[in-house]
């Protein structure tokens, strides 16, 4: 509903496209292409993800403090979240101006070239402080990367799906999430296995990055060979494309906006502690071994690809709200429950646990998250739009969530004040998606 008064049974009538609409070859090119990007992006950014907290406080930041060193490579961490509505502002603006698919090839390069270098970069010990400076700059193009990237091949997909099944589809998109970040865990376990962890750390660590380089390639290929828009394409015809998409956003879809950033802010929040921020404080504070938090990220994430489609075709049939507020109280309820298992410092229990997180009780919240966030905004403004609302959230989540727990935690053993923080989250979150119109019958 937008901020001019757009009635809600006019805003949720039924998409034009019949309910047996068949998948056509087209169709099934474009949602391969698109999913196959969209995880190669994904195994670019979590390579930053999984293997900062391990190797980079020495690396980029040795004569820091142990604790300074950790929140140094968060604070990096979370430049590449900054950049991510940058990115999307960016980007979005001309995806809803010229196109979706041209931009989406320019993203994955971008975000190749960003990864392949971090593979490259030299260390402290090289260059000195060029080294810190350089990584922070090569993460902010990461982000810039993947800000224009993910609600641009959504919005591909989604515009194309038939509309008793847009959950089911637009969840691809992160559902091959997932598969990105299984690759990178894989390679990461079996490098860290193979040359041990002062081998792993002292070079092996390049290896996941420099791959980067293939990956970006295969994705480029499939890239080249898929239509534009349906819905973006006809509204090009008929000439409704507003000159300032993001303007045209701030003035009559402000309640759109809050309504996708807080839903990504509760997921992308809890997403980051129970993963990022849980794997670094066991292998450091609890000296677990890192090829098994790894290991066990890697398992979760196999499971987590059949749920989250699963999910997201039962958000097909009950709607988007009831699963995402659902999510939200079974996250606050679970992570304590989590962080007990992680102090346990077992291995199996952390598998479990963290299995149990992702795959069951993250996805939840995520699975729907994808087509409800891009049906808040009309076709003409659906990438700056959704763009916005989500890397926000997801900068406000995920980018600072490690950051802001590792500051709560300090050198003391208490997850209380983590379990605080999401829970001020999840209570602002709920309340404001539970007064967010439905979205699954909205016409687009």
């Amino acid at each position: 509903m937008s901020d001019q008064g757009v009635p809600v049974a006019q805003a949720e009538t039924l998409a034009q496209a019949p309910e047996s609409q068949n998948i056509t070859p087209g169709y099934r090119r474009l949602l391969i292409a698109s999913s196959i990007g969209s995880a190669v992006e994904w195994y670019d950014f979590w390579c930053y993800a999984l293997i900062a907290p391990l190797v980079f406080s020495a690396s980029f930041f040795p004569k820091a403090d142990p604790l300074v060193g950790s929140i140094a490579v968060f604070a990096t961490f979370a430049i590449g979240f900054l950049a991510r509505p940058i990115g999307g502002i960016f980007f979005g603006h001309f995806s809803d101006r010229i196109g979706r698919r041209a931009v989406l090839m320019l993203t994955l390069l971008l975000m190749g070239i960003g990864t392949t270098l971090i593979g490259l970069l030299p260390t402290y010990a090289v260059i000195g402080i060029w080294a810190p400076i350089s990584l922070t700059f090569l993460r902010f193009v990461q982000g810039f990367a993947l800000g224009g990237e993910s609600m641009g091949a959504l919005a591909l997909v989604l515009e194309n799906a038939p509309s008793n099944r847009r959950g089911f589809f637009a969840s691809w998109m992160n559902a091959v999430g997932p598969a990105g970040i299984i690759l990178a865990s894989a390679i990461i376990s079996l490098l860290t296995m193979a040359y041990g962890k002062a081998g792993f750390q002292a070079w092996a660590w390049r290896i996941p990055f420099i791959i980067s380089f293939v990956l970006v390639f295969i994705g480029l290929y499939m890239r080249s060979h898929i239509d534009e828009s349906f819905l973006f394409t006809a509204a090009q015809k008929q000439k409704k494309l507003p000159r300032l998409p993001i303007g045209e956003v701030l003035r009559k879809w402000k309640r759109a906006t809050a309504s996708g950033f807080f839903i990504n802010l509760v997921h992308s929040s809890y997403a980051y502690l129970s993963t990022i921020f849980i794997i670094a404080y066991a292998a450091k504070n609890l000296g677990m071994p890192a090829a098994a938090l790894t290991a066990g990220m890697m398992i979760a994430n196999v499971f987590k690809l059949f749920t989250v489609p699963l999910y997201a075709h039962l958000s097909d049939r009950v709607g988007r709200r009831p699963l995402m507020l659902a999510g939200m109280v079974v996250a606050a309820c679970y992570l304590p429950v989590l962080f007990h298992l992680v102090a346990l410092k077992n291995v199996f229990y952390f598998g479990i646990g963290i299995v149990i997180s992702e795959a069951l009780v993250h996805a939840m919240m995520w699975s729907p998250e994808a087509a409800f966030t891009a049906e808040l905004f009309p076709t003409e403004v659906r990438v700056s739009g959704s763009s916005l609302a989500k890397q926000l959230g997801v900068v406000f989540g995920g980018g600072f969530a490690p950051l802001i727990a590792t500051a709560l935690m300090g050198h003391k053993t208490s997850f209380m004040p983590v379990n605080l923080y999401y829970w001020a989250i999840v209570v602002v979150s709920f309340i404001v998606i539970a007064i967010t119109p439905e979205s699954r019958k909205r016409a687009l």
